[in-house]
Formats: C-alpha cells, structure tokens, sequence
C-alpha cells in the first residue's frame, strides 16, 4: 500500500472514531486529526493563519482547540510543516496528496500498536472486493504476527466502530466489505450485481445508471422513484450509489452521484479522501442551478473555475458570502469582504477545483440535478459514507439478506474470471 492511500484510510478512519469514546486506535484518531487539520489549514502556496482562524478551524474540524489543537501543532511543527508564531503559524504550500503522504508519516512514526496496522490493512482489502474474516484473519495473522483470537478480537471491534462493514454468511463466518467497493469503475462488479437481479430490477438498474452517466447527479427522491426503496437501499447499503446532503437553514436535500464519476478522473481512495471535491461539486451545481441573478448565479462555471484553478479571486458578489461556507470551513475557498455587503472568494486547492470541474463538465448538471435544495445558502454538506452508514443501519433484515446475496454474487460469481 502506498503512503497516499494508508493517508487516506487514517483520514477515514479518524473520522470514525470521532463518533467513540474508544481508546484503542489512538495512533489512528492522532495521525488521522492532524491530517485533517493540515488539509484544513494548507493552500497550495505558502500562507500565514492567525490563530483566531487556526482554532476555528480546529472546532469547524471537531478538534478541540485546548486539549488536542496544541499536540497537533507541536507534531506538525516537528515535521516541519509549519512555523508556529505568536499570532498564528506558518503553512508550507501543500497539495492534498502530500497531505496524504505526511499523514501516513506521522501514523508511522508513532508508537502504534499492530492492530491499528491491521485495521488499515484489511480495509484496503476489503475495498477491492468483499471478503470473509476467516480469509482476512490467515493473512494478518502471518503478515503482522498477531494471534488469531487478536486479529478475530480486532475485527469485531474494527466492524463496530465503521472502519469496514460485515455481514455474517453463516454462524461462524462474516464478509467483509466498505463503501468504496464501486469507486473504481469495475464492469466485472457492476456485471454481477445485474445478474443477480430480476430482470424487471435490472432494466430500472441500468436505467438510473444511464441518467446519472448523462446527468452527473439525480435527486434522491427521483432515484427512488425509479428503482423503489427496497432496490435502491439494498444497492446504496453496498455502496453502488453515493448519497451526498447539502443544508441550511431551511433544510437539507439529498441527491445521488456514481462513486465512479469521481474514479473517471481518479482511481484511489487518496484522490478525494476528504470529499473536498464532492462538495465544491454540491456548491457549484447549486450556484449554476437554484442561486438567483441578484445574488450571482454562476453562468459560465468552466470560465469561473479556470480563473480560480489559476489563482485568481472571482466576485464581488453577494451570494459567495453564503453559498460556500461548507467549504471555508475545509479549507477549500478564502472568502473576504467586498464593497456593498457582497464579497470576493479564492481557491486555496487548486487540485480539488480540477477534479470537481472535470465531474461537472463530464456530466450534463441540470436544474433537475438540484431542484430540491433550499433555495439559500449552502451552509452544511454530509459526505456520501454518513449517509450510507444510516442507510445500513436502519435496513430492515429482509433488505440487508439481499444485500449480503449481491456480495456474495460480486465475491463469488461476477468476479470469476
């Protein structure tokens, strides 16, 4: 595995771990923190954060600024990727894959633990293609010389806080698996998920597929319209389809994308580990779609993303005070005050930009795309694997026996080659 990718699962997984009170993976929830808060607090090029910022970020980012922001600042300060000072730090000019790559560096120079390798390990596994415990545990167990009751212990506990999921095939064995199953385009995957279906399920299937390849992004309640509640939860539980939500104050909207019109432009987990660029994604599609003239609609979005891909601020204009708070949040965009209550924003992740605009003009976003969401700012986007953890969780047995039979067919039968 290369350090980008075990960056990416350390993001990942830290994230998890916010939603515990566990202590087992503290390398994990400490490399994957100050991961997320360098992303956070980096552009491209060098730049100084004043230290109001840099705690608002930490909060904005669910780290605490007194009990956690000061140990991540003095592990950043000692990979030397930033200058602390008294009114703020200095941040070295960094891409998101070499945030990635200091993130890998930071879990493996740390006194960690072999289950925590394990964990991440096995969720690399378990994105290629679903597998079983008993499969999992030979392998870890002769890889990183744990015992087979500590490796059957971890993957209990790994499965109960999120990192990958389970689903039992019998009374003593579980199959393995995560979201990220479908983020590379994989036709042997996708083949075998149709086979298994009804031929009536099928047509629907490759229906939805068709518009989502023609549109971008769909309503969740126009997906759901076409292929029923029973046939999409059984097909969002195993990770076909991403549900992303955006938000604000007078409400939240969901639609869905193909984890695959990302992997068109990038093939790992590492390319968007923190969905930045699903967000700007979010953000632009609603500026083109729903955002009035008044406010600054966004018309020409290729013209609008070239001049921030190259550095150079857009507006002034009312509604980017608003629209893009999410992403100020993440470090993505710098928005700063203009004349007249309208304001001027900057790309501070040039690569996110690029990445987002490549799904944007592959893919024909229409009103449709966005009808659904409030008709103000953008104040609050829910990542794609939130949504499909609730999905899985609140799934009724006879939807999750389905799922498990369509793992089964990816593991077993549309996978043979």
């Amino acid at each position: 595995m290369d350090k980008k990718t075990q960056g990416a699962w350390l993001l990942h997984h830290a994230r998890k771990l916010q939603a515990t009170t566990n202590q087992d993976f503290d390398s994990i929830a400490f490399a994957g923190k100050s991961g997320t808060l360098l992303s956070a607090i980096s552009a491209e090029k060098q730049s100084v954060v004043a230290q109001q910022r840099l705690e608002a970020l930490a909060r904005a980012n669910h780290i605490s600024p007194k009990t956690e922001l000061p140990a991540i600042i003095s592990e950043l300060s000692r990979q030397r990727l930033i200058l602390p000072g008294s009114g703020g730090v200095e941040v070295l000019g960094l891409t998101g894959h070499s945030v990635l790559e200091h993130t890998s560096r930071i879990f493996d120079e740390s006194s960690h633990e072999a289950h925590e390798e394990a964990v991440i390990f096995v969720s690399e596994i378990a994105s290629e293609t679903p597998t079983t415990d008993k499969a999992v545990t030979e392998v870890v167990s002769d890889q990183l010389k744990l015992s087979r009751k500590e490796v059957g212990d971890t993957l209990d506990l790994a499965t109960n806080i999120g990192f990958f999921d389970s689903e039992p095939i019998s009374a003593q064995e579980k199959l393995l698996f995560n979201g990220n199953l479908f983020r590379r385009d994989d036709a042997r995957k996708v083949n075998a998920i149709l086979s298994s279906l009804k031929a009536s399920e099928a047509t629907l299937l490759t229906e939805v597929t068709q518009k989502l390849q023609e549109t971008g992004c769909l309503p969740l309640e126009t997906v759901n319209r076409i292929l029923g509640q029973d046939l999409f939860s059984r097909l969002h539980s195993i990770g076909l389809f991403d549900v992303s939500v955006v938000g604000n104050d007078q409400g939240k909207s969901h639609f869905v994308t193909r984890p695959a019109a990302f992997s068109k432009f990038s093939n790992s987990i590492a390319d968007d580990a923190l969905d930045l660029a699903k967000a700007l994604v979010a953000s632009l599609t609603y500026g083109m779609t729903v955002s009035s003239y008044y406010r600054g609609r966004i018309h020409m979005v290729s013209a609008l993303m070239n001049k921030l891909i190259a550095g150079h601020s857009v507006g002034p204009a009312t509604a980017i005070g608003s629209d893009y708070q999410a992403l100020e949040l993440k470090g993505v965009v710098a928005v700063t005050p203009a004349d007249n209550g309208m304001f001027a924003m900057r790309l501070l992740k040039p690569e996110v930009g690029r990445l987002a605009l490549a799904v944007i003009e592959d893919g024909d976003i229409t009103a449709e795309s966005v009808s659904h969401i409030p008709g103000a700012r953008i104040t609050e986007y829910v990542a794609p694997e939130l949504t499909r953890e609730v999905q899985r969780k609140n799934a009724t047995e006879a939807v999750k026996l389905k799922a498990r039979n369509l793992l089964q067919e990816i593991r077993t039968g549309g996978l043979k080659r």
